[in-house]
């Protein structure tokens, strides 16, 4: 009964920070813990055959997860490898791309190490060290499914057509100054929304706020490309702001929530960016007071694995004090768990 009162109360959460208009981070958040409550509160004390059903399933995937994870973190590592490959085949030489085939070639290791141990070593320091190993990989395993779980459910709740200023998050610059496909997918998201809610509210069109500094590789700053391509797709140059002082994503709402505080005191906003980036960046909003929902453009499949992961990671070191908290926390109950 607890489990269903606290999925009941996570789904009122829900509904009343949809009627205030809140930010759909917390929704989503809100939203997982729900249906987990709810899955839980399922399992206990139900003896139904459909349950007992689930039970069981529960049971087959602990003895299916010890007997293939050393192929699925075999093929994880590869995926890893080769999606790193493919990255800076593709988008040419960068220092996160070459640390994603480090990764990749890491898990492999262990792996080779697991297996050797298996079949050759059988020595009982080494199954203890990978038996550590496993807590730690489950947490991060629980941890990132959630994170997906989340960015998933975020995608789903809807935006409501009320926005004063939509902001779009800069990203780098072709060599010659254009507009790289990553940043283009964002403006024409942008787009689309902005003639959206004019369309269908029949009010005042918004203002578009484009977000960017200049880089040290770029001939000018990502605000005036993307003002110059807004442009050029039909948006009137008198609803275009350009903040082009920023140089990361944090600065990008600090900045651009200065230019709204100065043209309205209260305002309702909404920033672009692609799917993967929608989570991380809601963080950084909060963090500056800034009230507002955020919307996902398209990436291709093949930048998917190597972008999702390293949101994963960043968001990971956003919040790292409580991370490291649960993490030795982990490995407390590990040593207890291989020792006594």
């Amino acid at each position: 009964m607890l489990f269903y009162l606290l999925s009941i109360f996570s789904l009122g959460g829900v509904m009343t920070l949809r009627r205030m208009g809140k930010n759909r981070q917390f929704q989503s958040y809100l939203l997982v813990a729900a249906l987990l409550f709810l899955f839980v509160g399922m399992l206990q004390g139900n003896d139904s055959p459909q349950v007992a059903w689930i039970r069981y399933a529960v049971m087959l995937f602990r003895v299916l997860f010890g007997l293939i994870s050393p192929f699925a973190f075999l093929f994880f590592g590869l995926a890893l490898v080769f999606n790193g490959l493919l990255l800076l085949k593709k988008e040419g030489w960068a220092k996160r791309y070459g640390l994603l085939v480090a990764v990749g070639a890491f898990i492999l290791l262990m792996d080779l190490l697991f297996l050797l141990n298996y079949f050759v070593f059988h020595h009982y320091l080494i199954w203890r060290f990978m038996r550590l190993m496993g807590y730690f990989i489950i947490y991060f395993g629980v941890v990132l499914i959630l994170f997906f779980i989340a960015t998933a459910f975020y995608g789903l709740i809807p935006v409501s057509l009320d926005k004063d200023f939509i902001i779009v998050l800069g990203a780098g610059l072709l060599p010659n100054g254009g507009i790289s496909p990553l940043l283009q997918r964002r403006l024409d998201r942008a787009i689309r929304f902005f003639r959206h809610q004019t369309e269908r509210t029949q009010k005042r069109p918004c203002r578009l706020i484009v977000s960017g500094g200049q880089g040290i590789d770029e001939p000018f700053s990502e605000a005036y490309a993307m003002k110059r391509y807004l442009i050029e797709k039909g948006i009137p140059e008198e609803l275009i702001l350009e903040e082009d002082k920023s140089v990361n994503t944090y600065q990008n709402f600090l900045y651009s929530k200065g230019i709204m505080d100065a043209y309205k005191e209260s305002y309702k906003c909404l920033f672009i960016t692609n799917n993967f980036h929608v989570v991380r960046s809601s963080l950084y909003a909060h963090r500056v007071g800034l009230e507002t929902d955020g919307l996902g453009a398209w990436t291709p499949l093949y930048f998917l694995p190597y972008a999702f992961l390293r949101e994963f990671i960043a968001v990971v070191f956003m919040q790292i004090k409580a991370h490291t908290l649960l993490l030795a926390l982990v490995l407390v109950f590990g040593l207890w768990r291989i020792y006594f």
